[in-house]
């Protein structure tokens, strides 16, 4: 379960999020670095068919399997509710 944490803004009004310190944590770490950009570009060039993905709103097209699910869940006045898709801060689902 993840912590809420309230943050306030500069502007005076505050925002929860979600502390996900210790998931990450407990998650293996990601062995594979991103490569250089010019391997990138190299690469892209021999392509016939190009894709794009909205980095603006990147993370939150990663669907998460349903026993992933479960590791986001939060409590709330609410109720108990967990994402379906990957939430900013989360690293190596």
């Amino acid at each position: 379960m993840a912590n809420i944490v309230v943050v306030s803004r500069k502007d005076g009004k505050i925002r929860a999020s979600m502390d996900y310190k210790d998931l990450n944590k407990a998650s293996s770490k990601d062995d594979f670095p991103l490569p250089y950009i010019n391997v990138l570009v190299n690469n892209a060039m021999k392509s016939t068919m190009y894709s794009f993905m909205d980095e603006l709103s990147g993370y939150n097209q990663i669907r998460l399997t349903k026993e992933n699910k479960e590791k986001t869940t939060f409590f709330t006045y609410w109720g108990t509710f967990c994402y379906k898709v990957m939430p900013y801060g989360l690293k190596n689902v």
